[in-house]
């Protein structure tokens, strides 16, 4: 309703170029509403992208925890695995030097056995010798009794032929007897040896037995030992077999993510890409229909010039009668020309988002008078809004109002503490500051929060 008034308002300015303006503003807001949507879509897209590789991250990093955590469990299984070691090492030591005992108790045990075998052969030929001896003894025994009794010794005597005779013929009886009686002797001392050499033997198969079984002790102790050790080493060395699996496959699964988060990554980049050549594209054709614009508001601008100049007053505090007086509330509209862009959301023509327009812009050119009577509040420059006036109308139903005028050419007619009065001249329609196009920039304040302007103005 708004946009039709003000068409059939400046209708006198030429109905073909309004009835162009107006299509064009149309098919714009038509053309945004499909992008809009699109860019939705390709945020979600994104977002869906995001979170499937953050997904991936997250299980890339728990699988490295528990790779982590077998690498830990390796570095005990090692370690267990050293200290095995070392004490089969120590084992082996302690086993060398039972070893060599034991060659010193089986040279021992032999030396034993050998001593054994010599008595032996010693109770042997003892035995011989006794038995021999036995058998001469019997023998002599037998001839005494039957040959040298009494009777033969008294008979040996009275035969001898002398003195010389007899005393030698007595002499032999008596070696006889002598010699007898040593063999006697000997033969008891030698069957006491045998005794004797048979209990020493005895003792020496003892003490070669107990020699036996303390070796067969040692060399089981020995070898339970060594079995025992080398049991947990193979324990040891299978769990590190199954540890290795279990890591590998870890491994192996975290380099699988790695792969999918590649790809997502890749897909990520893509899609950004492709985003960003459509934004461009967007930008492209945004700044080719504002040439268009601009070229048809600079056409209609230069013939509203004309038509202003020959209306505006020679007074400075004058108004432009190319201005409407038309208001509300006492508001009159600030400059001439149409509406450009209406308060709202829209595209931004340079940075190219979409956000909300806190004002009216109003294309054309010519003088920018006050909307109302008040004080001057601010007259000065910004990189955003160019050249740029405030003024401070005071309270109107309860409410403080100010009124913002942008964009305006160099050399302010006004400045800060100067009463203005509706319809004062303020400055000149230009495009200063983030501008794309000669335009005025309209925005009102109600208690410093800005307002929809139409509030305050019919246009």
């Amino acid at each position: 309703m708004t946009m039709l008034y003000f068409l059939m308002l400046d209708f006198e300015k030429g109905e073909e170029t309004l009835n162009k303006k107006y299509i064009a503003l149309l098919s714009s807001m038509v053309l945004l509403s499909p992008l809009v949507g699109g860019m939705q879509v390709q945020a979600d897209t994104l977002d869906e992208l995001n979170r499937e590789k953050q997904q991936l991250e997250q299980k890339s990093e728990d699988v490295q925890n528990k790779i982590n955590d077998k690498e830990s469990s390796l570095q005990k299984l090692e370690d267990e695995k050293s200290n095995l070691e070392s004490h089969v090492a120590e084992l082996q030591e302690s086993i060398d030097e039972l070893l060599l005992q034991l060659d010193k108790q089986e040279e021992e045990l032999q030396k034993i056995e050998q001593k054994i075998n010599d008595l032996q052969e010693r109770i042997e030929a003892l035995q011989i010798i006794i038995e021999q001896r036995t058998e001469k003894l019997n023998n002599q025994a037998r001839v005494i009794q039957t040959e040298a009794s009494m009777t033969d010794m008294v008979s040996i005597v009275m035969n001898a032929e002398s003195l010389t005779d007899m005393v030698g013929k007595i002499s032999t009886v008596n070696r006889l007897i002598t010699a007898n009686k040593d063999i006697v002797i000997q033969q008891e001392n030698d069957k006491q040896e045998v005794e004797d050499t048979k209990a020493a033997v005895e003792d020496e198969r003892v003490a070669a037995e107990e020699l036996k079984q303390q070796i067969i002790v040692s060399k089981n102790n020995v070898v339970a030992q060594q079995n025992e050790l080398n049991h947990q080493i193979t324990l040891v060395l299978e769990n590190v077999q199954l540890t290795e699996k279990e890591k590998s496959k870890l491994q192996a699964t975290k380099s699988d993510l790695a792969s999918q988060t590649s790809e997502i990554s890749s897909e990520i980049a893509a899609e950004e890409t492709r985003i960003e050549q459509e934004r461009i594209a967007r930008e492209k054709a945004e700044a080719e229909r504002i040439a268009r614009e601009k070229a048809e508001e600079e056409a209609a601008a230069a013939a509203a010039a004309q038509a202003a100049n020959n209306m505006v007053a020679s007074s400075e505090s004058s108004v432009p009668s190319s201005v409407s007086s038309s208001s509300v509330g006492g508001f009159i509209r600030p400059a001439s020309g149409y509406i450009s862009s209406p308060y709202g959301m829209r595209f931004h023509p340079i940075t190219g988002t979409y956000h909300s327009h806190n004002g009216i812009d109003f294309a054309g050119s010519g003088p920018i008078v006050a909307a109302r009577e008040g004080t001057v509040e601010v007259a000065t420059y910004s990189p955003s809004w160019g050249y740029y006036v405030v003024v401070n109308h005071g309270t109107i139903d309860g409410n403080n109002v100010k009124t913002l005028y942008a964009h305006m050419t160099p050399g302010l007619t006004v400045a800060p503490g100067q009463s203005v009065s509706a319809g004062q001249q303020l400055g000149t329609m230009g495009t200063t500051g983030e501008s794309t196009g000669v335009h005025l920039h309209l925005e009102v304040y109600e208690n410093g929060t800005r307002i929809n302007p139409l509030k305050y103005f019919s246009l």
